[in-house]
């Protein structure tokens, strides 16, 4: 498969398990990825807002070359069950950065390394103990939401292989994916000029987590942007029960997380022992998240003051995560229609075979995903649906040299 003939232009530290946190913490692109793919899990319909707002003249033109039913995408996404959020692995975003930068160095999109290695491999090498693992990658982005875009809408794949690992359908909450990783890559050649790489993970007896970002929404889009969040903002999550806080800091993305043993749990951000807000939930055995705006009103309060003991609730209040409706934009240009954008590529895979009780189970086999893709023409075609040609193999797919 050939590239586009153009370009299309859219725009801690824990007292009760430390050895579980990020040793290296994402980036600002890594967070926005990290959050969008939350936003898909634990809110499916804000997630199928979103990309129903955010399609240029241009994702149009590719949408109809691969003959995607918008519509349907968006109810099967909003029809989704939600799934607990995922938290940041350093070993899971070190395996797909080096992929990424893979891609990027040898002027390729697969599965398959340069070195021969399978995602599977890969993320072993890591040092991730995986009870399943997962891998979305896209080699023709223009933007790390543009490479959500078209894991979510997924066209050129007949399984819809990016989207299920996103969505995980068919797969029970206590046993879906607890981890990712994403690799951001940058290339001026013919893949690029971002590529992506979402590794995900499940653990066994994996502690929850609680996830989030610490933002200001100067943009005023109701979502995280690259910019805008607050680092070194303090977290701190008291067990209502037994009086023990677990604390840390966000990181420089604005982002944080920590395991949390189950509980009922009063968790309070604050900067400078002012504090931003304070609200209480409950953690079972899956991922909790919470996120704080600081554009909002503060609750103003001294750390001490809103932290000093008392008497516990007797019902406290669960909070969702903050979500986005779907503001978040990506600008058109008004260059010409672009041939159609390579579609993505897919896998699924789990170390150990799938049992039948469906506790950890993969969402499908590599040997399952055969799907269409599409040759572009040298010059460009006057119908992109023409251009359309079905390859034999999806996962072993590598774009032409041109």
């Amino acid at each position: 498969m050939a590239r586009p003939t153009s370009r299309r232009s859219l725009r801690f530290e824990n007292l009760e398990d430390r050895q579980l946190l990020s040793s290296v913490a994402p980036n600002n692109d890594q967070q926005l990825a990290l959050q969008l793919i939350n936003m898909a899990r634990t809110t499916p319909q804000a997630a199928a807002q979103w990309i129903s707002k955010n399609v240029g003249s241009d994702v149009s033109k590719t949408l109809k070359a691969y003959n995607v039913d918008v519509n349907a995408v968006k109810a099967t996404i909003a029809n989704s069950r939600p799934l607990p959020p995922v938290a940041w692995n350093s070993n899971l975003a070190d395996a797909a950065q080096a992929h990424s930068q893979d891609m990027a160095d040898n002027q390729f999109q697969s599965h398959t390394g340069s070195d021969g290695s399978s995602a599977d491999a890969r993320i072993a090498s890591s040092g991730y103990k995986a009870a399943t693992t997962g891998e979305n990658a896209f080699a023709y982005a223009n933007s790390v939401d543009n490479a959500m875009q078209a894991f979510l809408y997924d066209w050129g794949v007949a399984d819809a292989g990016h989207r299920r690992n996103l969505l995980q359908p068919g797969v029970s909450p206590d046993a879906s994916f607890t981890d990712v990783g994403v690799g951001v890559a940058k290339s001026t050649g013919k893949v690029g000029p971002v590529l992506v790489t979402q590794d995900f993970g499940s653990r066994s007896n994996a502690p929850a987590q609680l996830v989030g970002v610490v933002y200001g929404d100067s943009d005023g889009n109701d979502f995280y942007t690259p910019g805008e969040g607050q680092g070194g903002v303090e977290i701190d999550a008291t067990n209502l029960d037994s009086g023990k806080t677990a604390s840390t800091k966000t990181w420089d993305s604005g982002g944080y997380q920590m395991p949390l043993s189950p509980g009922r749990y009063q968790v309070t951000a604050s900067e400078n022992n002012v504090v931003i807000k304070q609200i209480n939930l409950s953690v079972a055995n899956l991922n909790v998240a919470q996120d704080f705006l600081t554009s909002d009103a503060w609750d103003g309060r001294s750390l001490s003051a809103a932290t000093a003991k008392s008497t516990p609730p007797a019902a406290p209040t669960v909070q969702a995560a903050r979500v986005a409706p779907a503001a978040v934009t990506m600008a058109a240009t008004s260059a010409p229609a672009p041939t159609p954008t390579p579609a993505p590529v897919t896998v699924s895979v789990a170390s150990t075979p799938a049992p039948s009780n469906g506790s950890k189970v993969a969402v499908f086999a590599p040997s399952d995903w055969k799907g269409p893709s599409v040759t572009v023409a040298s010059t460009p075609a006057d119908d992109a649906a023409t251009a359309k040609a079905p390859l034999a193999n999806w996962t072993t797919w590598k774009a032409n040299a041109r």
